[in-house]
C-alpha cells in the first residue's frame, strides 16, 4: 500500500499522462473563468458540443444557454436549439428547440448581411421551424 503523500504523488504523474484528465482539468479552469464573466472561455465552453463527446454536452449547454440569453448571437441559438431537440445536455424538449429556432431565425434576420449564419443555415432554421410547428399542431393549416 502506497503512503498518503506517494499515492496523491502518483495520482498527479497519471493525471499528467492522461490527456482526458488534462482536458478535464482545462475545461474546468475554463468554466471558473466563464463563471466570472470572461465571454473567451463561455465561447470556447459552448464550442465543446461540436469538439467533444457526450460527457461535456451538459457543460457546453450551460454556457450555450448562458451566451443565447444576451440575444446577441444567433448561431449560438441555433446550437441551443438543437441541443434541445436531441436532449444532448438537457432533456429533450421540442417545444424550448422550436422558440430558439425562433429567435435565432428572428436574429438573423434582424442582422441582416451582418449575421454570421450562412444562407443555408437560414434555410435549414426555416426547415426546422415548420417540421417542430407541424409535429406540435402549432402549423397554420
Amino acid at each position: 500500500m502506497l503512503i498518503p503523500h506517494w499515492a496523491e504523488w502518483w495520482t498527479r504523474v497519471k493525471n499528467f499522462f492522461s490527456l482526458a484528465a488534462r482536458r478535464r482539468v482545462r475545461y474546468q479552469k475554463w468554466d471558473e473563468l466563464a463563471s466570472n464573466g470572461d465571454p473567451d472561455a463561455r465561447y470556447r465552453l459552448l464550442m465543446l458540443y461540436y469538439s467533444e463527446g457526450p460527457e461535456y454536452y451538459p457543460l457546453a449547454f450551460k454556457w450555450g444557454v448562458a451566451v443565447a440569453n444576451q440575444g446577441e448571437d444567433c448561431g449560438v441559438m441555433l446550437q441551443v436549439a438543437e441541443m434541445y431537440a436531441a436532449g444532448h445536455g438537457a432533456p429533450q424538449n421540442e417545444e424550448k428547440a422550436l422558440l430558439w429556432f425562433e429567435r435565432a431565425l428572428s436574429l438573423h434576420i434582424m442582422q441582416g448581411r451582418t449575421s454570421p449564419l450562412s444562407v443555408d443555415a437560414a434555410n435549414y432554421l426555416q426547415e426546422q421551424i415548420q417540421t417542430l410547428r407541424h409535429k406540435l399542431g402549432k402549423d397554420n393549416s
